[in-house]
């Protein structure tokens, strides 16, 4: 934007000095060609002058525009990640629900949720600090108390919940 008004200054002071050579021109009886000529200079840089006030202007009300719509996309964005937060809580209140419902323990609950998340048995056993063979008792113990044979059929459960809340 500065390298915008130093060129409109300078083309609003070459205007300036040649409407002032023209007048002294004119007033010195110089030939009517050189008068064109210079006149034809001052329009030139006037044409120039109105054309980058035009440009100046457009710019303007495009970075308005797209200000707004940036900000408007801000203010959606965080609405949506509002709802998104939202359902994950909504999502994880249902499946702690269902956990109760079936009555998991606490050390249950922990393998069946790092089993919905889609982490091994010796993965889990890494993060709980636990031998694979405790963690794959506790999740067959899980297997027997929602009665399904492992966990794509436990994450289906959860799947079928989603489906559900999606078509109605």
């Amino acid at each position: 934007m500065n390298k915008d008004k130093i060129i409109s200054f300078s083309l609003i002071l070459i205007i300036a000095f040649k409407v002032v050579d023209i007048y002294i021109d004119f007033k010195s009886e110089v030939s009517y060609i050189h008068l064109a000529q210079e006149l034809t200079l001052v329009i030139i840089s006037l044409g120039l002058f109105i054309y980058l006030m035009k440009d100046i202007f457009t710019r303007s009300e495009q970075t308005k525009y797209l200000l707004r719509q940036l900000h408007s996309s801000q203010v959606q964005q965080k609405m949506l990640s509002e709802q998104l937060q939202s359902s994950k809580h909504s999502f994880f209140d249902a499946i702690n629900a269902q956990f109760a419902t079936w009555k998991l323990t606490d050390a249950e609950n922990d393998i069946a949720l790092f089993l919905l998340k889609g982490l091994t048995t010796s993965e889990i056993a890494l993060l709980m600090k636990k031998s694979e063979k405790t963690v794959r008792n506790q999740a067959s113990s899980v297997y027997k108390k929602v009665q399904v044979s492992g966990r794509h059929e436990l994450a289906a459960i959860f799947f079928e919940f989603l489906d559900d809340d999606y078509q109605q």
